[in-house]
């Protein structure tokens, strides 16, 4: 935005400088007003509504205006060299000259001395209204002088039918005037400029901050200090307006202080305060304030996208499959229990979904924006498994890394941590679970530091619990703290009503095509034969079986229910209700094709069979042509 003046005067003065002021338009935006004094007062909105800059005007206006806006304002300077000519000037009309000035304005020099060195007669007017000056120059007609003035004092001077002079050369006080007025501008631009900088940086520091005198007076608050106390305006109050004397107390009891912890108003701030001194003189404080809350807040994103970054649960509720009750009470239970925080114990026999419940019961909960961690306790050897869990610190056996490692526990902080066969961990180990449980709280291995963690546990175990610590495996005060909500997920075979749309969705996951051709068939296919098999692996068995059956189904084209029969019995590697001669035995090979390729031969010799060697029945069933059929047999050294 371009610089804008406004130049204030009087009638005649403006008139004079319309014509002056023109070449300087090229710089900077102009507007002239013509008034005096009170007159001025009127003009002013309309001088602030366009966002002047800067004032120029006469004395008199300005101490008119200088209480009624913030404009600032600078006046046209008169200088020695100013009154010295217009002296000369005056000399060839009257040697009696009175000089008429605002009893404000101050003049620099004693000029009495003139009246020796140019045999003239110099009489001083000053005035604070226009009445008074009139008064005074109708005195002065008397004597038929000369005026040397301000435009007012000239212009109330030719009302007397005196001869007026302007003190000063008008356009060199023009031309001064603007360029000061610019320069000015430029400053006081520079100025908010850096000002704003200051404002928008303060205002970016999530720490509150609050600036004050040695009086403990507030000079300066950021936005952020104004959120925490809720409290707009604190500038030019004292703290003791703003805090109680408790809290003052604990501020104000040192000249310095270095992560002080202070309750206010159920808030929790990490208070700095450091003195400002110049020169050894105390001149104030700058006291910082940064909610506890805020600092837990950053600290946990930090964990989040750095140390448990890819730590999420992936399952939720609405992706387990079922149609039994059964199930739906299980899910319906296990939705209340993620509402709450208490620990959770999992039972089930194994290929039940275990971790799939633990990781839907996470994402139900107000867990679910933190880390998910499963740990496998079976899986690890117990030395590792602790340093895993616990984390260590550096130099705390062989092997460690230089600045340790944080534990499992504390990268979960909180979010959820499911311990899955937690049954399988020695008693040593179980009692050092069972502080964590009870005390929410870590110490890591070669560290005397102890982290306090805000996680939830959720353990879960395929063997009876009660069992094992009937045979001291078990620690019962353990169980008892893991025991706290119970969710026990039925086998497979107690639900076996589940089985068809767990076999229709995983078919249809992995083959789609498959799927349309066997979808008339798959009831009864589950019924006959998957319905009367234990599943002792529940669903990871039941996963294993169909996974066999899409991949052999590939092989062969033009399907029926016969063969779909036959290769579901084949795939069973259980003994089932069904005719053991429709099982079909496949080796497995070294190679993934090799055994493709001998389950394709098994499958043929057992078609020749079924249609007693009738090569043309057996074409005609597989869907291909009889030389292919010929060309299949030699190639895989098939009799017929």
């Amino acid at each position: 935005m371009g610089q804008r003046i406004a130049m204030l005067g009087y009638k005649d003065f403006i008139d004079l400088t319309k014509g002056i002021i023109k070449g300087a338009q090229n710089e900077v935006l102009i507007d002239v007003y013509q008034c005096f004094l009170n007159e001025c007062l009127t003009t002013l909105p309309e001088i602030e509504e366009r966002n002047t800059d800067i004032i120029i005007t006469g004395r008199a206006n300005k101490s008119v205006l200088i209480n009624e806006t913030n404009i600032p304002i600078i006046t046209f300077r008169i200088t020695p060299f100013d009154i010295l000519s217009a002296v000369k000037k005056a000399i060839t009309h009257s040697k009696t000259i009175a000089i008429a000035m605002a009893n404000f304005e101050d003049l620099e020099y004693d000029y009495t001395i003139l009246q020796e060195l140019l045999s003239v007669e110099l009489e001083f007017i000053s005035y604070s209204t226009q009445l008074e000056l009139e008064d005074k120059i109708r005195k002065f007609s008397e004597k038929n002088g000369t005026v040397i003035g301000t435009s007012v004092a000239v212009n109330t001077a030719k009302k007397f039918g005196l001869y007026g002079i302007l003190i000063y050369s008008l356009e060199n006080s023009i031309y001064n005037s603007i360029n000061r007025a610019k320069e000015i501008i430029k400053f006081k631009r520079e100025e908010e400029k850096q000002a704003k900088e200051f404002k928008s940086i303060l205002n970016s520091v999530s720490d509150g901050i609050l600036a004050t005198n040695k009086q403990d007076k507030i000079t300066l608050s950021n936005q952020s200090m104004q959120n925490l106390l809720s409290s707009h305006n604190l500038e030019s109050k004292y703290l003791s307006d703003v805090f109680p004397k408790s809290f003052l107390n604990n501020i104000t009891s040192n000249e310095s202080i270095q992560d002080k912890i202070i309750q206010h108003n159920n808030n929790t701030f990490n208070v700095n305060r450091i003195p400002i001194n110049v020169k050894g003189n105390k001149l104030g404080t700058v006291t910082t304030f940064q909610d506890v809350t805020k600092i837990q807040q950053i600290e946990q994103k930090f964990r989040l996208e750095t140390e448990a970054k890819g730590l999420i649960a992936k399952k939720h509720f609405n992706e387990i499959i079922y149609v039994s009750n059964l199930i739906k009470k299980t899910i319906q239970k296990a939705k209340r229990f993620a509402q709450a925080d208490s620990t959770i114990l999992i039972t089930g026999e194994t290929g039940t979904g275990k971790e799939l419940f633990a990781q839907s019961i996470h994402n139900e909960s107000p867990r679910s924006n933190y880390p998910f961690i499963a740990v496998n306790c079976a899986s690890l050897p117990e030395n590792l498994l602790e340093s895993e869990l616990f984390g260590y610190d550096e130099g705390a056996f062989t092997g460690a890394k230089k600045k340790g490692k944080k534990g499992i526990f504390e990268i979960a902080h909180n979010g959820t941590i499911f311990l899955d066969e937690i049954n399988s961990v020695s008693l040593q180990f179980q009692a050092k679970l069972l502080r964590v449980i009870q005390e929410r709280e870590v110490r890591r291995i070669g560290s005397n530091k102890v982290t306090p963690v805000n996680i939830r546990i959720i353990a879960a175990t395929n063997q009876n619990l009660y069992k094992l610590i009937e045979e001291n495996k078990f620690r019962e005060d353990l169980f008892y703290r893991l025991n706290v909500l119970k969710i026990v997920i039925p086998p497979l075979r107690n639900r076996k009503n589940d089985i068809i749309p767990l076999t229709e969705e995983f078919i249809f996951k992995h083959n789609r095509e498959l799927y349309y051709e066997i979808k008339p068939y798959l009831s009864e296919i589950c019924e006959r034969y998957l319905f009367n098999l234990p599943l002792k692996g529940n669903i990871r068995e039941l996963y294993n079986i169909l996974e066999r059956f899409t991949i052999q189904c590939e092989l062969i084209t033009n399907k029926n229910f016969s063969f779909y029969k036959i290769l579901m019995a084949d795939c069973i590697e259980q003994p089932y209700e069904g005719d053991p001669s429709e099982k079909i035995s496949i080796p497995l090979k070294d190679t993934y094709k090799q055994t493709l390729l001998e389950a394709e031969k098994a499958i043929l010799k057992r078609y020749i069979n079924i249609f007693d060697g009738d090569k043309a029945k057996v074409a005609s069933q597989i869907g291909i042509g009889r030389t292919t059929l010929y060309r299949k047999l030699n190639y895989m050294n098939i009799s017929y």
